[in-house]
């Protein structure tokens, strides 16, 4: 890519579009209505690009153009009779919602905490599984047992991580 302004872009979008879906996903029910509107988000974005001061919160700004397309997806249901919530329920959820970096920071901190709590091997074996990205069958191979073991091992772990998880952040208020 040669535009130096979509390189740029590229790296914020690719950087945040996660946190950006989530908060579609918090404020809409439908599946196939929230791709669509973060695929229509994305084409606002980047048409509005020129108007982000880099060095500023990308996330916030692109959760900004998400908050207008979604009252606008609101106007469009309730013009088709669906069911949502009333427009001062959607504008206090938005305002009291905490910021995508420190949901996405808080479930770290609990994903961490939780690792810590693993015995050696099994963090090993999330560590290269999911840090060094080695396929099942490579890891299999390297343990010398069955593709099945290994997926079942790594099952667990990843039970005992979310059930971990699931206890701190909602300790903490933020239910996973």
């Amino acid at each position: 890519m040669n535009d130096p302004r979509g390189v740029v872009f590229l790296r914020y979008f690719v950087r945040h579009q996660q946190e950006i879906y989530a908060c579609i996903l918090t404020l809409v029910p439908n599946l196939h209505d929230a791709d669509d509107l973060f695929q229509e988000g994305l084409t606002v974005m980047w048409h509005k690009f020129d108007q982000f001061a880099p060095g500023t919160n990308f996330a916030a700004w692109a959760v900004q153009i998400m908050r207008y397309l979604i009252l606008d997806y609101r106007r469009r249901c309730a013009r088709s009779k669906k069911v949502q919530l009333s427009d001062e329920v959607l504008d206090t959820l938005m305002d009291h919602m905490p910021s995508p970096q420190d949901q996405m920071a808080v479930r770290l901190e609990a994903l961490k905490d939780c690792m810590a709590q693993l015995d050696e091997r099994a963090r090993r074996m999330i560590k290269v599984r999911y840090e060094r990205n080695t396929s099942v069958a490579d890891m299999a191979s390297q343990l010398r047992i069955s593709v099945r073991q290994v997926q079942r091992t790594l099952a667990s772990i990843n039970g005992v991580l979310l059930r971990c998880m699931r206890r701190s952040l909602a300790a903490g208020g933020d239910p996973l």
